[in-house]
């Protein structure tokens, strides 16, 4: 039971929580083009305009999910700027947080401004006792450090950006900490159980949730797979977890399922030079299937890769490279090339000619097999290296039962991509692709023009495709 004066208190902290916000957004204009309220705010384009690895077709600006738990990721360099702002406003040292500001941001919140914020609004929290990183994103060629922050009396989200060359503060951003997202309605908690687990091993260990059902065993097991970007466990799209839903919702049926934070998300910049798919997905996601293999509630023949996007297109070769696999589900599918991929959502989204042409130049190049330095922000290699992934040719090898799905609403990957696979496919046995009829990216349904926005609404992946993932998996095993 809460009593009525707990009621009173985490009232008035939503005030003053609602009361900063406003006073920050106003005093801040967010500091820095591109900054704004999001953990997951990756560009509206597919690909990010500076990270380490593009950013999945899957995500766009969304509001700040709320932490889980065994998700921090461990201290970057640009987490130790973030750190250093944090301990000069827990100082209340508005000098010392001030010269953290590029010329931009000190432009739009003079020194004295900030001094003043910290005397009044947050003052009302009282002292900051605490933090941790709950996220961290690339976004417009910032870096972006999201953590729960611990008053004495109140909660608050930070949203910092930081520069990626100079590593200054180019924006920063308070809100209330957005209450837990519901459980998907078919998930049934009783249903199974969660176990933390370790992914790989030093020095790119993978913090990961293992989902069994409750029961003996041994059960059919999944590893999901994420898209590119630095995904969490639970593939958080703005309001949204498609990987926690399709853990809750084939445990609920008797299925296990692992996930894990991906390594562009765990290790951050430590992963950034050179990095390829390899390093990005395929490693980590056969080590995933190898773990499941060794634990005594897994049937060891009957463990499956479903992957999400870009996950999807290497779902084929992960399930080929780890061996002991009974076959693979393609959730959204990537068919064409990265860059063609990439300029069509571009032009779906309407961009501005400033925006769509060096692309439409890049990707020119790339059809000619001419182009080096970076699209949108990204080496030449990588765009190589995921071109050169040919998930239909690893599909006909693999010889594996295959269940490959796309929503219908679903602007980023489109009956082109779908109609690759189709093609290549033709004639090969126990594949199967369908549509689910209402299903954006994320498979949620929705009405209307899809479009970048609707990731900002809660939601949750349809239950059809649990339904057909549960049929799968009991078929081709």
């Amino acid at each position: 039971m809460i009593s009525s004066s707990q009621v009173h208190a985490m009232s008035q902290a939503r005030r003053r929580g609602r009361a900063i916000c406003r006073v920050l957004v106003a005093g801040l204009a967010l500091g820095a083009a591109g900054c704004v309220a999001t953990t997951r705010s990756r560009p509206v384009p597919s690909m990010p305009l500076a990270t380490a690895t593009p950013a999945d077709p899957l995500t766009t600006a969304s509001t700040a999910p709320p932490a889980q738990p065994g998700t921090t990721p461990p201290t970057t360099d640009r987490d130790s700027v973030a750190e250093e702002f944090l301990k000069a406003l827990q100082a209340r040292d508005a000098p010392r947080a001030w010269a953290r500001f590029d010329a931009t941001l000190k432009l739009a919140l003079p020194e004295e401004k900030l001094a003043a914020l910290m005397a009044s609004h947050l003052a009302e929290f009282g002292p900051l006792r605490s933090w941790r990183a709950v996220q961290r994103v690339a976004q417009g060629g910032k870096d972006v450090r999201v953590s729960r922050l611990e008053f004495e009396r109140g909660q608050l989200q930070s949203i910092i950006a930081i520069d990626r060359k100079t590593r200054a503060l180019a924006g920063i951003f308070f809100q209330p900490v957005p209450a837990p997202a519901r459980p998907a309605p078919y998930a049934d908690a009783s249903k199974f159980r969660a176990e933390e687990v370790s992914v790989g091993s030093e020095p790119f260990v993978l913090p990961g949730t293992l989902t069994l059902p409750v029961g003996a065993g041994p059960f059919p097991a999944v590893v999901l797979v994420h898209g590119s970007g630095p995904n969490d466990r639970d593939e958080t799209v703005g309001a949204n977890k498609p990987f926690k839903d399709l853990a809750d919702g084939l445990a609920s049926q008797g299925v296990a399922v692992l996930r894990y934070d991906k390594r562009t998300f765990a290790h951050g910049t430590r992963v950034e030079p050179g990095i390829s798919l390899d390093d990005e997905v395929v490693v980590d996601a056969v080590l995933a299937v190898q773990l499941l293999l060794k634990r005594p509630e897994v049937d060891a023949r009957r463990v499956f890769v479903i992957g999400h996007s870009l996950g999807a297109s290497l779902a084929p070769e992960i399930a080929l490279r780890a061996e002991h696999v009974a076959g693979a589900v393609l959730l959204a599918p990537v068919g064409r090339a990265p860059w063609d991929a990439v300029l069509a959502q571009m032009r779906y989204l309407e961009l501005p000619e400033d925006k769509l042409k060096p692309v439409e130049k890049a990707v020119a190049q790339f059809r000619a097999g001419k182009f080096e330095g970076e699209l949108l922000g990204v080496p030449a290699a990588y765009w190589r290296d995921w071109g050169a992934r040919d998930g239909v040719a690893m599909s006909k090898k693999l010889h594996k039962p295959m269940l490959i799905l796309r929503g219908d609403r679903d602007y980023q990957v489109t009956d082109e991509d779908l109609a690759t696979w189709r093609r290549g496919l033709v004639g090969a046995r126990n594949v199967e692709l369908s549509t689910i009829a209402g299903a954006n990216h994320l498979f949620i349904q929705g009405t209307g023009k899809p479009g970048p926005a609707e990731y900002r609404t809660p939601g949750h992946v349809d239950a059809n495709v649990i339904a057909r993932l549960v049929a799968f998996i009991s078929n081709a095993g």
